[in-house]
């Protein structure tokens, strides 16, 4: 099976210009953001247009997005959270462009991608960077092989098969280079409280969704735990949002769901109907931790209305990758500002506090490094220390 993003003939990958607008809730706080799409190269090139900066803006629409699908996927950058505005630069001076290929639309990558952004674009001198939605790891993988993408947050399962050409890869995507490790992130099955779905083993034979093959995977290792096989399931693949309003809307009895270190579209989902979030048993979760791609990852007692418990939940590493081509000097500029600016990023996405100087020590001792260092990164890690 391959996993190759389809374009339509005549379209142009990095040509889309938007407008969006959004609100929230009480108060009618209104925002709008103005969205032009440079391109991946990140080399130094003219923008006559925009330079990017960000704040927060709530949307609580869960209506089906169906703009996940690698045969129509276009670039689109437009968080339901964490919106981007635009603010006019000089005419002709030249800015370096960033493009950062992230996950499915309001999952955990593309959140802390956006949100990567704006950190980027902030404290890199002359630099423009946008957040790509993809369609899971595999799609950001190739983003970042070809050139489409500078660098993309890529999951460490995906990332260590996809430069192999292993597993559900029918070709090597090994044009590109490790920046560092990224964030844990953890999904897990959702369901509507009323549903009857207490546990992991109550899923077989019913409708269960999953947004990407790497998410896929990663609901099978765990259920496989409980003795369920990919044939005791009726799986469906869609997007979170669409998963969510299935779930709402009853056509769906359980959706595996992004959601540490938060997500804000599940937050909105849950205060709006009572929902309940499945947690591993102690003893399986060890078992889960046992792979080198998974890790079970706490999820905060009260991190989502009625859920009133700590919880053990499937995750996995998280890799930030970049094309090889990419400008070293820029790669080690990314490398610094990330692990320089760390607590300002996790100020604005939690998932942005993992991206430390320990977490990726903890790679290279652990030897988790899917694939040989960027050589901008390189330079910055044996400047550190953590390389020698």
């Amino acid at each position: 099976m391959s996993y190759a993003r389809r374009k339509d003939k005549g379209a142009s990958p990095h040509s889309r210009h938007r407008r969006a607008s959004c609100s929230t809730g009480e108060g009618h706080f209104q925002c709008q953001a103005q969205v032009i799409d440079f391109g991946a190269s990140g080399k130094r090139g003219p923008v006559s247009g925009v330079s990017l900066s960000y704040v927060d803006c709530q949307s609580f629409n869960t209506r089906p997005y169906r703009g996940y699908n690698p045969s129509n996927m276009r670039p689109r950058l437009i968080a339901p959270f964490l919106l981007l505005i635009v603010a006019l630069v000089v005419p002709g001076t030249a800015a370096t462009r960033i493009t950062i290929a992230t996950g499915p639309w309001g999952g955990v990558y593309f959140l802390v991608g956006t949100a990567m952004a704006h950190l980027l674009s902030k404290h890199i001198p002359g630099a423009t960077a946008i957040a790509e939605p993809a369609t899971g790891s595999a799609h950001s993988l190739e983003l970042v092989h070809r050139g489409e993408a500078t660098i993309g947050l890529v999951g460490l399962a995906s990332a260590h098969f996809g430069v192999r050409g292993q597993r559900e890869f029918d070709k090597k995507y090994d044009n590109v280079g490790f920046m560092m490790g990224a964030m844990d992130s953890g999904q897990s099955i959702v369901t509507l409280a009323d549903s009857g779905i207490k546990a992991f083993g109550d899923v077989k034979g019913l409708r269960v969704g999953v947004n990407a093959p790497a998410s896929k995977t990663q609901l099978l290792a765990a259920l496989k735990l409980y003795g369920i096989s990919e044939g005791g399931l009726r799986l469906s693949v869609m997007s979170y949002t669409e998963q969510l309003a299935a779930l709402r809307e009853g056509t769906l009895d359980a959706g595996f769901i992004a959601l540490s270190p938060y997500n804000p579209d599940l937050a909105a989902f849950a205060s709006a109907q009572p929902i309940r979030i499945l947690g591993l048993d102690a003893a399986r979760a060890k078992t889960f931790d046992e792979s080198p791609f998974w890790t079970p990852v706490t999820l905060l007692a009260r991190t989502y209305q009625g859920q009133d418990r700590d919880l053990l939940v499937p995750g996995a590493h998280a890799t930030l990758l970049a094309n090889k081509q990419a400008d070293p000097e820029l790669i080690y500029q990314i490398v610094k500002t990330i692990v320089e600016r760390n607590r300002e990023f996790a100020d604005l996405q939690p998932g942005g506090r993992d991206f430390t100087i320990d977490k990726t020590r903890m790679f290279v001792e652990q030897n988790l490094v899917p694939m040989p260092f960027h050589p901008g990164a390189e330079r910055y890690w044996r400047e550190k220390g953590v390389l020698r």
